[in-house]
């Protein structure tokens, strides 16, 4: 079959076109050190990797949240940790206040004593976070959720929550929201007036510890000369144990929504080596068989465009 010198010239430089964009390709991909670097590179694997591509940006977005879930939420507790080892010290202090051979003066140093506990305690509840917000405000997080007066009449320790009672949630996921704090009015209780003079039990759910703190400066200030005295550090001794019960359970709320956001974390971690992975065996060059294929194709095309320069000089008077 004949094949006229158009048509050769026509094949030529479609040959030349094809080896000079191999050749194109491979110096872009050792460029890049990436096998894919556009969709028409290998269409099956481009359209694996926005998919993972995808679900790896997710993932890295709900790890991110779980982080700042967990940070949150070790802030707090280690707040509450705090707020624990004050309650006993004011126990300890209520417990020395019970000794009947104590002066007056004996009772006033233990009083001025525990007023400066129960600041910290107040200083503690009005903790705020990186964000200047208040931690246990409830979703009120512009002013402090409690204040505190030492006022010239009975009661003298004026204590009030002016958060609400909702918690402040994170999101985790897509679909999960995690509480990263109480409210004051839960963990320490709503206000320092007592519910009576010599309550039974617990006036209200989570008003013992201000209640308690109230009913021990009173009889500090009464001293031994009220009758009432003994039995008002008492209810005060038990107040505080149930206040220091009422912290330890919002702790340990707290430590159950910690090891879930651990897990998270964790998985997350997990997930993020495994798409890394899967992008790098999809992506990844194979440097030595690139190297070698560049050379080939370097080969290839010098050995097309000598072959074309011949092709494209010859003519009848070459035979003549």
């Amino acid at each position: 079959m004949r094949v006229s010198s158009n048509t050769q010239y026509i094949m030529g430089t479609y040959n030349l076109q094809s080896k000079g964009s191999q050749l194109n390709r491979l110096n872009e991909q050792l460029s890049t050190l990436k096998r894919i670097n556009r969709a028409s590179d290998d269409p099956v694997a481009a359209a694996s990797l926005v998919d993972i591509n995808q679900s790896k940006s997710m993932n890295t977005q709900q790890s991110s949240n779980a982080k700042a879930a967990a940070s949150q939420l070790a802030i707090t507790d280690t707040i509450l940790g705090n707020v624990s080892n004050t309650i006993i010290s004011i126990k300890t202090l209520a417990v020395q206040a019970g000794n009947t051979v104590l002066t007056n003066e004996d009772r006033q140093a233990i009083q001025n004593e525990m007023r400066e506990k129960v600041k910290e305690l107040v200083s503690l509840a009005n903790t705020t976070d990186g964000a200047s917000n208040y931690i246990f405000g409830g979703t009120d997080k512009s002013k402090p959720p409690f204040t505190m007066t030492i006022q010239a009449t009975v009661p003298q320790l004026d204590i009030n929550y002016q958060g609400n009672d909702q918690r402040q949630y994170m999101a985790i996921s897509s679909s999960r929201e995690i509480a990263v704090t109480e409210p004051g009015s839960v963990v320490f209780g709503r206000t320092s007036t007592p519910a009576g003079p010599a309550p039974a039990g617990p006036a209200a759910a989570g008003n013992e510890l201000w209640q308690s703190l109230s009913v021990f400066d009173e009889a500090l200030s009464a001293g031994s000369v009220d009758p009432n005295y003994a039995t008002n550090i008492a209810t005060a001794i038990q107040g505080l144990d149930d206040g220091l019960s009422q912290v330890l359970a919002s702790r340990a709320s707290l430590g159950s929504r910690m090891q879930e956001t651990d897990s998270l974390i964790e998985m997350g971690d997990a997930l993020s080596v495994q798409y890394a992975s899967q992008i790098s065996n999809l992506e990844d060059l194979d440097l030595a068989k690139a190297v070698s294929d560049f050379e080939m194709a370097r080969t290839a095309l010098e050995v097309t465009q000598k072959t074309f320069s011949q092709v494209k000089s010859l003519s009848l008077f070459n035979y003549l």
